[in-house]
C-alpha cells in the first residue's frame, strides 16, 4: 500500500511543472479579450464599409 501511495505521489510531482500557473492563466485571459475585441472591432468595420459599399452601389 505504502509503495502504490509512493508512486502515486511521485507520478503527480512529476506533472507539476507541466500545469498552467495563475500567472500563466491571467496573460492568456488578457491575450484572449483582446483578441475578441480587435476582433469584434474589425468584423463591425468590414461589416459597416460593406454595407455602405452597397448603399452607394445601388442609390
Amino acid at each position: 500500500m505504502t509503495t502504490e501511495i509512493c508512486e502515486r505521489v511521485v507520478h503527480t510531482e512529476a506533472l507539476l511543472p507541466h500545469l498552467a500557473t495563475k500567472n500563466d492563466i491571467t496573460t492568456i485571459e488578457a491575450t484572449l479579450l483582446k483578441w475578441f475585441i480587435g476582433t469584434a472591432i474589425g468584423l463591425t468595420s468590414a461589416v459597416t464599409g460593406i454595407v455602405f459599399a452597397a448603399a452607394q452601389l445601388f442609390h
